[in-house]
């Protein structure tokens, strides 16, 4: 093997010849009844067949020539292929320089018990400031005490930060500024995840319920075009009773879960130096 199996494509091509050869064909429910019988031997023209696509077609992908290759395409031969989760994104990040669409949506939903121990005792200890995980839907997975203490309504079933922050009146009483500080700013992250796995039906009830539900919501809707992916980094003002209704500006920051991508943890830090009780 020499330096060019590294490149324009050669690796991602080696690793598809290996995978395909330890698919027995034999075993394939896809090709039974196919004439004639195939043998032990995964062959392109089986995997074209299972992908329905030409047998060029799929030569030119484990070729590594460059073609506008599907998402949907690249999908039908990790299943072909029987490719792990590890292997599936190998290969569309490989191919396509995206991940895999729908790979967190498939991975929400696991619920408090199946956090990484890790990830949960980090947000248990987080003592100082409040913090909350989050999935891609922004539904509240789960939050610290301090947290609660700010923000209540996370403790209710099924809260939804975009809920809250969009349809609850007391959220436009506690983000201050809560057009243009919050409205336009959660709107347009909406406007990203909507579109970043068509997909998730969840994702799609979500904006069709706010927009449905808030006349406000709709003529922001309307009017912008921007997308917003996060608002790590983003200061905003808080009137909360917990501070007896003082004014607060606040940092939030945004780190994902290397073990569990299809979560946010967030957590609130003070913007001017201010010590959280």
């Amino acid at each position: 093997m020499d330096g060019a199996d590294h490149v324009d494509g050669e690796s991602i091509s080696r690793l598809l010849r290996a995978w395909r050869a330890r698919v027995d064909a034999r075993t394939v429910p896809e090709l039974r009844g196919v004439l004639p019988r195939p043998g032990r031997r995964l062959s392109q023209a089986h995997v074209a067949r299972m992908t329905e696509v030409s047998e060029g077609w799929y030569r030119a992908l484990e070729a590594g020539r460059r073609q506008d290759f599907s998402e949907h395409f690249l999908l039908r031969v990790a299943r072909a292929l029987r490719l792990s989760d590890a292997e599936t994104l190998t290969l569309f990040l490989a191919v396509s320089g995206r991940r895999p669409p729908g790979e967190l949506s498939r991975e929400a939903g696991a619920g408090r018990g199946d956090l990484p121990n890790g990830v949960k005792a980090l947000l248990e200890q987080q003592t100082s400031y409040p913090a909350y995980l989050s999935d891609v839907a922004w539904n509240i997975v789960a939050a610290n005490s301090l947290m609660a203490e700010w923000f209540p309504w996370v403790l209710r079933p099924g809260a939804n930060l975009m809920r809250w922050a969009l349809l609850d009146p007391e959220a436009r009483e506690q983000m201050l500024d809560w057009e243009d500080a919050c409205a336009r700013r959660y709107l347009a992250m909406l406007r990203v995840a909507a579109n970043s796995d068509p997909a998730n039906t969840e994702l799609r009830a979500l904006v069709r319920d706010i927009l449905d539900a808030d006349a406000d919501c709709r003529r922001i809707w309307a009017e912008e075009h921007d997308v917003v992916e996060h608002r790590d980094g983003d200061v905003f003002r808080l009137q909360l009773p917990f501070h007896g209704g003082r004014e607060v500006r606040v940092t939030s920051h945004v780190l994902l879960p290397i073990q569990r991508p299809d979560l946010r943890f967030v957590f609130i830090t003070p913007a001017d130096g201010w010590t959280a009780p």
